[in-house]
């Protein structure tokens, strides 16, 4: 089974910390990610069924290693739909944004951010 560079990066270090963890599982979910993809810690919870805690644990450590890249993303309370913006700081949000997909106004949408992570 070829590995993805993500998991062969950081997979010592994953059984170092002996997470409880299906590593086959992880694997071929991860093999699917190229380096410009996005990566949803929600997708990731809900394919591998593993607890959203050890999946953050998981993404942290590939950030550390240089695998992924963490950034933010805004999804809109009115229609639910991600605004497709991306932002590496909290400080690049800015205080209104409006949603591409019902134009309605975000307000705060600091309160409706997501972390996510780009695949290096």
């Amino acid at each position: 089974m070829m590995l993805s560079n993500i998991f062969a990066k950081v997979v010592p270090l994953l059984k170092e910390k002996k997470f409880d963890i299906d590593y086959d599982a992880l694997a071929k979910f991860l093999e699917r990610y190229k380096p410009g993809d996005w990566l949803y810690p929600d997708a990731m919870h809900r394919n591998l069924k593993m607890n959203i805690k050890t999946v953050y644990e998981i993404l942290e450590l590939c950030v550390e290693m240089k695998s992924l890249e963490q950034y933010l993303q805004i999804y809109c309370p009115h229609c639910q739909k991600y605004t497709g913006q991306y932002y590496k700081t909290i400080a690049e949000i800015p205080d209104e944004i409006n949603c591409l997909h019902c134009d309605y106004e975000i307000l705060n949408p600091l309160n409706h951010a997501i972390i996510i992570y780009k695949v290096l």
